[in-house]
């Protein structure tokens, strides 16, 4: 569920790569979030909830290997609980053209979902297949980014005092409504909030506003938002997922650079 947000960070993280100087340079790292459900609509079964994510991003030779981990435990009312685990693996060459995707998750509400599939840019079309109980051919437009493209992307208009950055982008996370609208609205930069991590407590950051959109959709309202502290690096120094009903709020806890893969 969290990160079907993007797993955000399926979509907005990323590593160190030598590119022209106009392209985002992103660093490989391993970061661990804590979760806390908040701001809870008054009407909702609903009443707290804590969890915990694991993002790892590296380079490998060709591309980037993206994995992330979560397990969320909701507090409902007469002290039970339900729980959700995600496990979220994707593969992105390195000039965006193929993405590989592997989801798999368990949860109290709506039980299990396994799936893989893997895309990719071939003339002006988008072509791969989905492969869950069944085979399913997949083809969209060519004007969609794939998450590491669109994260490199988001911080290069950051970068060049952009404010504003609306694509689609693939996200294999949610395996019926492969395609969302995402609308960034970047916010000055400022300071990093954390300060006990020596590298990133000398780092800016930009709170940007993500909203997402279902491709074919045409309401005004996005069915979710993401509020993230981006540094140019492609590091999330915090993030909170806003789902209208309640909001999980993700505090970095623990942070660490990894090598890139030896390709010699």
């Amino acid at each position: 569920m969290l990160f079907r947000c993007y797993i955000i960070f399926t979509a907005f993280l990323s590593i160190l790569i030598v590119n022209p100087a106009w392209t985002a340079q992103l660093l490989s790292h391993n970061a661990i979030y804590a979760l806390n459900i908040e701001r809870i609509n008054k009407n909702s079964s609903l009443e707290g909830g804590q969890g915990r994510s694991v993002f790892k991003i590296k380079q490998v030779c060709n591309g980037w290997d993206v994995n992330e981990d979560y397990i969320l435990i909701y507090e409902l009312a007469n002290n039970k609980n339900a729980k959700s685990f995600s496990s979220h693996k994707t593969f992105e060459n390195t000039n965006g053209t193929q993405h590989s995707f592997e989801h798999n998750e368990k949860s109290d509400f709506n039980g299990e979902n396994n799936y893989e599939g893997f895309i990719q840019k071939i003339n002006n079309k988008i072509i791969g297949s989905l492969i869950s109980k069944s085979s399913k051919d997949l083809s969209f437009d060519q004007d969609v980014l794939f998450p590491v493209d669109h994260l490199k992307k988001l911080i290069d208009i950051a970068k060049n005092k952009g404010s504003v950055f609306t694509s689609k982008v693939f996200f294999g996370s949610e395996n019926k409504k492969f395609i969302k609208i995402v609308s960034a609205f970047i916010n000055k930069k400022r300071n990093s909030n954390i300060k006990n991590d020596t590298y990133l407590s000398t780092k800016m950051v930009w709170p940007i506003k993500l909203a997402f959109y279902s491709n074919d959709t045409k309401q005004s309202k996005p069915d979710y938002e993401i509020t993230v502290e981006l540094d140019d690096a492609g590091i999330v120094h915090s993030y909170e997922v806003n789902y209208g009903d309640f909001v999980v709020k993700a505090n970095l806890q623990k942070f660490k650079i990894i090598e890139k893969s030896d390709c010699k």
